[in-house]
């Protein structure tokens, strides 16, 4: 279990205590992997995550993946993330899967809008109880005197939809979902128009790096879009669709820390640096590393980042050449050779 995740041990609290009968008919929806009580078998829950590196663990550790979206359950858990229309819209899901006389059970920390999350909860299922623990919250519900104007407002939250500010296709919850960010687009403004060949976007989001080099370079024969959460690859397919007559474009649910195979003529990347909570400074340095293994000699990388990251050794241990194209606004840009 990742160390911090609090709402996954508080969630079992309540079958525990018998406040929660529990039933071997369950879903888990955004499952993580980790200790759970003895009488309760990973191969038990039928989980969905759409964060690669955790389904990836979950896989690696015994849990069942994944939850048949067309089945219900007497039981549906859930760890809702912390954004508000994300996490109403999966409660939506969560109703929509459990049986008539079955429970949504529902675990938060207070740090992550436990309180918002709870009410919501109640409004959209009002026949709700909730316990503390952990610095959480751990509230369940069932489908009685469900407001189904509710179910069919919020179950259109997560629907991938334009963006009117950006002109992108997005949904909320993924990253910078509802803005161009600052970073990425510093980085368009240093991307060379000569790129040519076999390229690759590692941690690619709704798919705006690539959409803006397949924009301004036209000899560009394949692209490989690489990204980590399912619901932001989904909205990439959608944004890059018009480019596919004349470029090759293959879309990877992939954790990019765990490498990619190439070869490439170059490589592009934005990369996230938090986990949850925390910053994690070796994430980026592993996409570094995948993206130097994954070039051809003579290769070029263009990597955009903030500026206090420490990714200069890395950069010199890992390619021939790297120059610093730009400082400006908290961020700097890197130009890399193989």
């Amino acid at each position: 279990m990742t160390n911090g995740n609090a709402a996954f041990t508080a969630l079992w609290h309540p079958f525990l205590t018998g406040a929660i009968a529990w039933s071997e008919s369950c879903l888990f929806l955004r499952a993580r992997s980790g200790p759970i009580p003895v009488e309760i078998r990973p191969e038990q829950l039928e989980c969905q995550q759409s964060f690669k590196p955790y389904a990836d663990e979950l896989k690696r550790t015994g849990w069942s993946t994944p939850g048949n979206l067309e089945k219900t359950y007497a039981i549906v858990l859930v760890l809702p993330p912390p954004q508000r229309d994300e996490a109403r819209a999966l409660f939506v899901r969560a109703m929509q899967q459990v049986r008539e006389d079955g429970l949504v059970v529902v675990s938060m920390e207070n740090s992550e809008g436990a309180k918002s999350g709870e009410k919501d909860l109640r409004a959209l299922a009002p026949n709700i109880h909730s316990i503390s623990k952990n610095k959480c919250r751990v509230f369940w519900a069932s489908k009685k005197d469900v407001d189904e104007n509710l179910m069919q407002s919020w179950g259109l939250l997560d629907v991938p939809r334009m963006i009117e500010t950006t002109g992108f296709i997005s949904r909320p919850g993924i990253f910078a979902w509802n803005r161009i960010d600052d970073a990425s687009s510093l980085l368009t403004e240093y991307l060379p128009k000569d790129l040519s060949g076999s390229g690759a976007d590692l941690g690619a989001g709704f798919g705006f790096l690539t959409h803006a080099i397949l924009t301004q370079c036209e000899n560009i024969k394949s692209m490989d879009v690489f990204e980590a959460e399912a619901r932001a690859l989904e909205c990439a397919r959608l944004n890059l669709a018009g480019f596919e007559k004349a470029v090759r474009i293959d879309y990877h649910w992939h954790d990019v820390a765990e490498g990619v195979q190439g070869p490439y003529d170059f490589v592009i990347s934005n990369p996230p640096f938090h986990q949850g909570h925390d910053e994690l400074k070796t994430l980026g340095q592993s996409f570094i590393e995948s993206a130097a293994r994954a070039l051809k000699p003579g290769g070029r990388f263009y990597m955009v980042a903030n500026r206090h990251l420490p990714y200069e050794a890395t950069l010199k241990n890992n390619f021939s050449k790297t120059n610093v194209l730009a400082m400006k606004n908290g961020f700097k840009v890197f130009a890399s050779i193989k």
